[in-house]
């Protein structure tokens, strides 16, 4: 899975791009307007990434439609993306499920589900963050049965298709299951997460296309490039958090003076400052590193995903200490920021979980 990529100056240009165009298409009254529509997509936004910008077809090489880059331009993506609360099921199908495929090495699936991906004109919901788990499936003369079902599956409502990782008799396996098929039932989940809707899906006895042979080393490395992806996420809205967190310490005042002039706001904006700028530079090294190095792979993503799940709720929390009572209110957007964060925090393990494995790897354990 080799990609290409971009300098770091048309990496700077891209996201000034993403950044202007989410500025007009996703503000927060676009986002709370989205919210409540219970739609679960914003379809303009959604529309103006994949198509105008190629955001959705990144990860996909150019010989099915996509921009044939790796995960330092869609790291880039996801910042800006989640800096905005986007409506967009950006992680769901541009990089979990656009990822999914191509490691399943399958080269007819490629050429079925990859173009449609590129555009954005198919959204896929991958049900597998949780392992092979609960989901089996059982052969019979004519097709594959799938049965047993996927809590929090992203953006579930709105696909058109299903990833499903389940266990078969060989291994680990991934199968392509239609949305409207037989056995399939969509339950909506009341998450915390307001700006991406999840769902329990259940199979019952669905009939599912499995794609690829042993999905086992490679639902590893999807799970490492979840990390990677989540910790971008982190990172973009931790940098708007602090933004909003010195803005207002600026202009809100207390005793005459602006909040910020006390030693306890400027001690925990500047605190916010460094954390950002750590995992600036986690996600920029973990982004760049080689798809085909598998252990520096999972070990980079670890790191990043460790250090990301700490501090970027940690940031989130402060932003609300720092706006005192109003940071409490539905009417701030700062709770919108928080639910997404510590979303974010346990998608692919929280901080402790990856310490944990990265110790086992590293052979630190006792």
């Amino acid at each position: 899975m080799k990609n290409a990529t971009t300098t770091e100056a048309e990496r700077a240009e891209f996201r000034a791009s993403l950044r202007d165009f989410l500025a007009k298409s996703s503000p927060e009254s676009r986002v709370r307007a989205v919210i409540d529509s219970g739609t679960g997509l914003d379809e303009s936004t959604w529309k103006g990434l994949a198509t105008d910008l190629g955001v959705a077809g990144l990860l996909i090489p150019e010989e099915y439609g996509g921009q044939g880059m790796g995960m330092a331009e869609m790291a880039v993506a996801l910042e800006e993306a989640a800096r905005a609360l986007a409506f967009v099921p950006l992680l769901a199908s541009s990089v979990l499920s656009t990822l999914a495929i191509q490691l399943s090495g399958d080269q007819e699936a490629f050429k079925k589900y990859l173009p449609g991906l590129a555009d954005g004109s198919e959204i896929m919901a991958f049900a597998g963050l949780d392992g092979a788990g609960t989901v089996t499936v059982a052969r019979d003369e004519t097709f594959w049965g799938i049965y047993g079902t996927k809590t929090a599956v992203l953006n579930a409502g709105i696909a058109s298709r299903f990833l499903v990782v389940a266990s078969t008799p060989d291994g680990t396996g991934l199968f392509v299951v239609e949305a409207g098929a037989g056995g399939v039932v969509v339950n909506h989940q009341d998450a915390l997460d307001l700006t991406r809707p999840t769902a329990l899906v259940t199979f019952e006895g669905t009939e599912g296309t499995r794609i690829g042979g042993d999905f086992t080393d490679a639902l590893k490395s999807l799970q490492s490039f979840g990390r990677i992806a989540t910790s971008a996420e982190l990172l973009g809205m931790s940098e708007r958090l602090m933004e909003i967190s010195v803005e207002y310490a600026k202009t809100r005042e207390q005793f005459g003076k602006p909040i910020g002039a006390f030693q306890a706001i400027k001690h925990r904006c500047s605190e916010m400052f460094a954390h950002v700028e750590s995992m600036r530079a986690a996600v920029g090294s973990a982004a760049l590193v080689d798809p085909e190095d598998t252990a520096a792979l999972h070990e980079q993503a670890l790191v990043v995903k460790a250090y990301c799940a700490r501090f970027a709720p940690w940031i989130a929390e402060a932003t609300i200490q720092v706006h005192g009572g109003i940071g409490f209110t539905w009417e701030h957007v700062a709770h919108l920021y928080l639910r997404r964060v510590k979303t974010d925090e346990v998608l692919f393990g929280n901080a402790l979980a990856c310490r944990d494995e990265l110790q086992q790897m590293l052979g630190l354990t006792a």
